[in-house]
């Protein structure tokens, strides 16, 4: 039976960090929360579900909205400027042949898509970005109902990406060349931490 790769999109796929953060920042102080003014304050979003930490500022949902069209057209707007990590660039084809891979992400759908086929690495099944829901674990969930399978992955670069797969009862993989540090990963028990992703292969081979 295939194997489900259940992949976040920034900091895993797209070095997005500089990019994301920078206009996230900006729209933050727009909507009236210049609270988010530091890489720390950005990347502490990050420790649980993106939206849900917005709304513990006290967010409402207008301005999360705001915030969150704001990103997309700034996300497409500079395009250019981002790249797929060169290493997980190789892999993709070669875990495409065998498994089920697909997107699970708080970005936009559509931004992820364009980006993709944009740079030759479409290679998923489906992509879920926060217009299809705002929760990851939801997300993973109702693949894991679209995809029959013996095993599920989320690979992720978060706190919250691993807090919310488990939650969605699947296996954790953290990776560390994305937002989070490998120690603040490791403090958040995934089931499996890796450092380069061409360790995806050799965790499904095992």
């Amino acid at each position: 039976m295939k194997n489900v790769l259940i992949f976040d999109y920034d900091g895993v796929i797209v070095d997005s960090l500089s990019i994301f953060m920078k206009h996230f920042i900006f729209a933050c102080k727009k909507e009236g929360f210049p609270s988010i003014s530091s890489k720390n304050d950005f990347l502490k979003l990050f420790e649980k579900n993106m939206y849900e930490s917005m709304f513990d500022l006290g967010m409402s949902k207008e301005n999360i909205l705001n915030i969150v069209y704001y990103m997309r057209d700034q996300l497409l707007k500079n395009q250019a400027k981002l790249d797929v990590f060169p290493e997980i660039k190789k892999v993709l084809p070669y875990l495409s042949r065998d498994n089920v891979l697909v997107v699970v992400t708080s970005n936009d759908t559509d931004v992820v898509k364009s980006f993709l086929k944009s740079h030759n690495v479409d290679f998923f099944d489906e992509i879920f970005g926060s217009d299809k829901d705002a929760s990851k674990t939801a997300k993973i969930k109702k693949i894991k109902t679209l995809f029959d399978a013996d095993r599920y992955f989320y690979i992720g670069d978060t706190v919250g990406d691993i807090v919310e797969g488990e939650l969605a009862d699947v296996k954790t993989v953290a990776v560390s060349w994305g937002w989070h540090p490998r120690d603040k990963l490791l403090k958040a028990k995934p089931d499996f931490l890796i450092d380069y992703p061409s360790e995806l292969i050799d965790l499904l081979e095992k």
